[in-house]
């Protein structure tokens, strides 16, 4: 079981690399709650640690592998879903756009 545990920690530590090395890139930030970005974040570890790669957990595994790099995160379809609705299916993703309108519509003064 140890073996598993330094698996998965290194899955982990791998997804909250890629998602701080996607964000620092500027396009897009991430979705303003954070208990769902984690809760993505851990998803994204969990078929990350199963199968190799971060599947899009917002979609079901078996469908997603079937239509491979498509769903992979960054998924492809993920600026059209920021472009539709403001931020990815997952929710993990946002606009910088969607996150400022949702901090106004709050009354958060931001980080």
């Amino acid at each position: 079981m140890k073996n598993d545990d330094g698996a998965r920690e290194r899955a982990l530590a791998r997804v909250r690399r890629f998602v701080a090395s996607y964000v620092a890139k500027g396009k897009y930030t991430l979705y303003p709650e954070p208990e769902v970005v984690e809760n993505v974040v851990q998803g994204l570890t969990d078929h990350l640690a199963a199968t190799g790669k971060m599947y899009c957990p917002c979609a079901p595994l078996e469908d997603s592998k079937q239509k491979g790099h498509h769903m992979v995160c960054p998924c492809t379809p993920h600026h059209e879903d920021i472009a539709r609705q403001g931020y990815c299916d997952c929710a993990l993703f946002a606009s910088h756009d969607f996150v400022a309108a949702e901090r106004l519509r709050r009354g958060d003064k931001g980080e």
